[in-house]
């Protein structure tokens, strides 16, 4: 071979080295015959392949690894089933703004549009759901499709990004002298990110006898939380975090009222509805969020601090839209915000933060499923990561949770996925192999993806896995209780399988505990030993938490209602 010469790759092997120059040493699949080439390149490849033993894991283990790590998740998968099989977890990336690239095989270029053998239109199928996608025709176009798709997939807010590859172009060899660099169109920036926006909000402020922050996703995904958290500090006014936000902000901060929306704590909600000046920082304000949403925050002006245009004004209007990264734009108001002078909250702040308005729920103390998530949490080390499930476990464990770790809490929020939290949780561990991983699922979602058991056991991560087993599915019969005169429609679980004895299957010890554990407070030293010996123990753990069927979570705004509207009690 002459200087001139490129030695020649194959379309599969091209597409490996480009990963590896987008900083990709782990990605999480399941072969087909589609992707066949691509699998048959890893060898060799400095990439390392994670089985796990459905699609749908692989995208939701990608989006762990990712939420917990911020660098992009990968996820690999065939032709027809195993590609359809990932669109619940690129939903979940969409909606909860996560770096995820999934590469599908595709049939032959000559097949395409002849409704071939596990032929399925990928690129319509996932349309609406990324960020960016698509349809390699040639392998010339792999090193340039690789290297825009990871760009567009951590840029700006996060997303996801599909990239489906015929098998004839994955097996095609051409020439390659090496990976390239995407380089995209700049725009003129905003004039809003420049700082010029810092006199209007302080303006405000200064007139503010009621200001509220409210702190979303957006703070953990732009790297900022020290900065936010300086500025907090010297706004000290009442704060409240959405599921997302969770750990963004200190918990031992005075002037921190704990998660909002649906089911927030009674002094979050309540301060939201009374304020005359809203801070938001990163944060969609879903339905989940504002309840009713003509009467969210009625008597407010917002000033909505937000890096994708298409978030601001969807429930109503902001005064003051600050776009760009908080990254850039906190430190440029916080900077701004020191040259001023701003009244004194003190009243306020002892209002909404003060002891009249703490936790009313009666069942805060005596509902065992809370006062058993508050041992677990309490014995958790500082840096551990706490993965929920989607349901009743996932709003108790969101309302307990204590934690400065900003990526300590990792959920499926806007697509509310059931079965996202087991392959999630193997993503966070094998991203964060010496951190404590527990994974908090329902019996109804932990059945969902129960398959990753074998995931767990094969790679011998030490993942803590508890279910809050209340036999039904619990969210659903909550609202059918409510609403719907106790019709509990297709949401009886009864004969749910023994938990313990399909770990055991797995190779995993697992055991029970039941109310009657958390009956002392504090608990009795053989309980906190037992949980003590779960959550250190160097093996993978299953731990069945038998709840009481007809446990309710509270407080809930009930759907439609304001936020000010909450609901205690039965």
């Amino acid at each position: 071979m002459t200087e001139t010469q490129q030695e020649m790759f194959k379309g599969g092997e091209i597409v490996l080295r480009c990963l590896r120059a987008e900083g990709v040493d782990l990605v999480f699949g399941y072969p087909g015959g589609a992707i066949m080439p691509l699998y048959d390149a890893l060898e060799g490849s400095g990439v390392r392949h994670v089985l796990t033993r459905h699609e749908q894991g692989a995208a939701f283990a990608a989006s762990g690894y990712a939420r917990v790590t911020g660098k992009v998740g990968v996820a690999m998968a065939t032709s027809g089933p195993g590609a359809t099989n990932l669109v619940t977890g690129i939903a979940d990336a969409k909606m909860d703004s996560v770096p995820l690239v999934c590469i599908t095989g595709q049939v032959r270029t000559s097949l395409i549009g002849t409704d071939a053998f596990q032929e399925t239109d990928v690129f319509g199928v996932t349309l609406s759901l990324t960020k960016w996608s698509r349809l390699v025709r040639t392998v010339d176009e792999i090193p340039e499709v690789i290297a825009e798709g990871f760009h567009w997939a951590r840029s700006g807010r996060p997303g996801p990004v599909v990239i489906d590859i015929p098998s004839d172009v994955l097996k095609a060899k051409k020439e390659f002298s090496g990976p390239v660099k995407f380089v995209p169109h700049v725009r003129p920036s905003d004039a809003h990110a420049d700082g010029a926006f810092s006199d209007t909000i302080v303006a405000l402020l200064q007139r503010s006898e009621r200001p509220v922050a409210l702190v979303g996703a957006g703070a953990k995904l732009s790297g900022a939380i020290s900065e936010l958290r300086a500025l907090l500090d010297d706004l000290n006014i009442p704060t409240f975090a959405t599921v997302h936000g969770l750990g963004a902000v200190r918990p031992e901060s005075g002037y921190y009222l704990g998660m909002v929306g649906m089911h927030g704590t009674r002094a979050a909600n309540t301060a939201l509805h009374e304020t005359d000046l809203l801070l938001v920082f990163g944060a969609r304000l879903d339905d989940r969020v504002t309840g009713d949403p003509t009467r969210f925050a009625p008597h407010a002006k917002i000033v909505h601090f937000e890096i994708d245009p298409a978030q601001l004004d969807r429930v109503r209007a902001c005064e003051a839209p600050v776009i760009g990264d908080l990254a850039h734009t906190i430190p440029a108001f916080h900077s701004e915000l020191l040259r001023h002078s701003l009244p004194d909250w003190s009243a306020w702040r002892a209002i909404a933060c003060g002891a009249e308005r703490a936790e009313v729920d009666s069942h805060a103390l005596a509902q065992p499923t809370k006062r058993f998530l508050d041992e677990l949490f309490k014995r958790l080390p500082e840096d551990s990561v706490v993965i929920a499930d989607v349901g009743q476990h996932q709003m108790w464990a969101a309302q307990r949770y204590r934690s400065s770790s900003a990526r300590g809490f990792i959920t499926s929020g806007g697509l509310g996925a059931m079965g996202f939290a087991l392959p999630a949780a193997v993503g966070v561990q094998l991203a964060k192999p010496e951190t404590c991983v527990l994974c908090v699922s329902g019996d109804g979602g932990f059945q969902m993806n129960i398959q990753e058991l074998a995931t767990v056991h094969r790679l011998g991560l030490p993942i803590k896995m508890v279910i809050i087993d209340n036999k039904y599915l619990g969210m659903v019969r909550q609202w059918q209780q409510l609403f719907y005169e106790r019709n509990y429609a297709e949401t009886d679980l009864s004969d749910n399988p023994d938990f313990v004895e399909i770990a055991k299957a797995y190779k995993i010890r697992g055991a029970r505990m039941d109310e009657s554990a958390m009956a002392e407070y504090p608990v009795s030293r053989e309980t906190g030993d037992a949980i003590e010996s779960f959550l250190r123990s160097p093996e993978p753990e299953l731990l069945v938490f038998e709840c009481h069927p007809e446990a309710n979570v509270y407080p809930m705004v009930p759907a439609g209602a304001a936020l000010s509207e909450m609901v205690y009690e039965d």
